[in-house]
């Protein structure tokens, strides 16, 4: 008789087991499906996603920058991908063959989309570099005819151009300056957005955020003269492409280590269409100088 309860009992923590598993996994899969934060960043930074300025600013040879909060975000975009139906997308969490799946072209939008953490606190520029400020550095840059002013962002400018000027400019304050890595871009391009546009959930409000989209004979135009985003950075997309210090990947995980476009920009450019106007926007380029590329400088440390 005793035999006989016991496995009445381990029966019943069998069937108990199997249906918290059940439950769990079935949660699990509803909470991707749905794209939802992991719970360690919600329980560490709460949701919706946070972050923003801290309120500290600081000046180094003409250069504003702004310091953010740590936090996190949903980086890349669905934009240029196919979503599939419901049952390919349940499928495809649960690792099944059934449905339509989605489709992702990994190149242009990091797509799939990805939850990011932005762990330390770190500043960037308010505005692209501008031909005044980086001839304080370089006395003799020939300025573009795309870009003739003081005011204009500095380009063309190679990648060991702009890693020149950012070492520089750590020689004048006791911190690290350097390019921004593509998760700090676009955790400051989004401003806290969770929706694919830098500008809210289409394209509307690109003309009073941006410069872009325009004749090739217009070229750039000054720095901060269109709106600042909601964290007061200007020119976040439009006038220059931006170069940032990342390698060029395909999927943000595997390197081409023989790719032929080497290292990434952001932001399009003056002369990019506003159906471009993504914060999760990216092309790889050779380092070398480009008429459409600038950068904004970020930093490290107190």
């Amino acid at each position: 008789m005793r035999i006989w309860y016991l496995v009445a009992v381990l029966g019943r923590l069998l069937i108990v087991a199997l249906v918290v598993l059940f439950l769990v996994g079935l949660v699990s899969a509803t909470w991707n499906l749905c794209d939802w934060p992991p719970p360690r960043l919600i329980l560490k930074y709460g949701f919706p996603p946070t972050g923003g300025p801290t309120g500290r600013t600081m000046t180094i040879e003409g250069v504003e920058f702004a310091e953010l909060k740590p936090g996190y975000f949903r980086m890349g975009s669905h934009f240029f991908c196919w979503k599939g139906d419901l049952l390919g997308r349940v499928c495809a969490v649960l690792h099944l063959p059934w449905g339509k799946q989605p489709t992702h072209y990994r190149d242009m939008c990091g797509c799939p989309p990805r939850w990011v953490e932005i762990e330390s606190r770190f500043w960037i520029a308010r505005t692209e570099v501008t031909n005044g400020q980086y001839e304080r550095f370089a006395t003799e840059h020939s300025r573009h005819e795309w870009t003739p002013a003081e005011s204009h962002p500095v380009a063309p400018l190679s990648w060991d151009e702009a890693r020149r000027y950012c070492e520089w400019l750590s020689g004048r304050r006791r911190l690290t300056v350097r390019l921004p890595n593509e998760a700090e871009w676009e955790y400051a391009c989004r401003a806290g957005s969770t929706t694919a546009w830098c500008f809210g959930d289409d394209e509307a409000g690109i003309s009073e955020y941006a410069w872009s989209g325009a004749a090739l004979e217009e070229g750039a135009r000054e720095v901060g003269t269109r709106r600042p985003n909601r964290w007061g950075l200007h020119d976040m997309y439009g006038n220059v492409w931006e170069w940032c210090e990342d390698t060029y990947r395909w999927d943000f995980e595997d390197a081409i280590v023989d790719a032929p476009l080497g290292r990434v920009i952001r932001g399009g450019s003056w002369y990019t269409s506003g159906t471009l106007g993504h914060s999760a926007t990216r092309l790889g380029l050779r380092s070398g100088a480009s008429a459409c590329v600038g950068f904004r400088p970020a930093a490290s440390g107190p």
